[in-house]
């Protein structure tokens, strides 16, 4: 069956629409078409706690733009998830009917607990190999929240949804452009602390860990040395400590202009990556790993997984 998924972030709209077998599972998909568009919907929301008008326009040119593409597809069941710029938002509810008026689907206000799952199933079973039969740790770096997931296999243990991302400790920790010395020290400790004390029931050390967002990608195609984002080769692309380690140095300590010299890193990621690549950092050392490993399925597949779920339930 084709089926689609739409993923409002914090930072960016995200869609998929894919192929699913019909024997049901969690199982392989085709991708027919998969896309992203930058709306940084959690611009100022740590200090105005609502997400502002002109942010919520774009957001509902690209999601009414997205489900329009995927009917046009032949997508028989949508899905549109939201997470945590409109779970913390004052206005949170008031937005997420406004989308769905756009998109002509009923936009659903993920809570963490669903995000964290949905993320970690289709993280695995998207690496497949090992990490089906592995103990595994995946986080899936926002724009506003970081889900961090335990569990062995495809079957999720543990969770945390930590209430910061790529675009908060942005503007909360690293505001100069570039960030200075005394910044990126004081941002390091600040993310440890947060980190260490959000994740303090997952376990000490793992097996596998593996990262899901656009930080992730970018550090590995960096690592890979691509130009263009490319999945088959991203998908679980190990990134060693050591290598990690040198690009973190470099990304954080460079200015905005410096990182838009890379063509991988796209529109809207230049000025919050620094931060996200501090939390990937802090993530490494909390869980003890040797490195890191890329995963390109993040919530959009798992929700994916999840319409075709529906659609068989409701065919039933």
């Amino acid at each position: 069956m084709r089926v689609g998924a739409i993923d409002i972030g914090s930072n960016s709209v995200r869609l998929l629409v894919a192929e699913i077998p019909d024997t049901g599972g969690w199982g392989s998909l085709e991708t027919v078409t998969r896309a992203g568009e930058s709306c940084r919907l959690g611009k100022g929301l740590h200090e105005s706690g609502v997400v502002a008008e002109d942010l919520v326009e774009r957001a509902g040119i690209i999601v009414q733009e997205f489900a329009r593409r995927a009917r046009s597809l032949g997508a028989v069941h949508v899905i549109v998830g939201a997470t945590a710029a409109l779970r913390s938002a004052a206005n949170g509810a008031e937005v997420a009917e406004r989308l769905s008026k756009r998109a002509g689907v009923p936009v659903r206000i993920l809570s963490g607990e669903d995000e964290a799952r949905l993320v970690y199933r289709a993280v695995v079973l998207g690496l497949g190999g090992a990490a089906r039969a592995s103990q595994c740790v995946a986080f899936d770096l926002g724009g506003g929240s970081t889900e961090v997931v335990s569990g062995v296999g495809a079957q999720p243990g543990r969770w945390t949804s930590l209430p910061f991302g790529a675009v908060t400790l942005t503007e909360q920790l690293l505001p100069d452009d570039p960030a200075t010395p005394e910044q990126l020290d004081a941002a390091r400790a600040s993310i440890r602390e947060r980190i260490m004390h959000g994740c303090a029931s997952l376990p000490t050390r793992t097996t596998l860990l593996a990262g899901v967002g656009g930080t992730v990608t970018v550090l590995a195609s960096m690592d890979r040395g691509l130009a263009d984002y490319e999945p088959s080769l991203l998908e679980g692309w190990f990134i060693r400590r050591d290598r990690l380690d040198e690009l973190v140095t470099r990304i954080a300590g460079a200015s905005q202009a410096e990182r838009r010299k890379h063509p991988i890193m796209g529109e809207g990621r230049a000025d919050i990556i620094g931060a996200g690549v501090l939390v990937v950092e802090a993530l490494v050392s909390r869980f003890e790993a040797t490195g890191l490993v890329c995963s390109t399925q993040g919530l959009r597949y798992g929700l994916v997984h999840l319409a075709a779920e529906e659609w068989r339930a409701r065919k039933s």
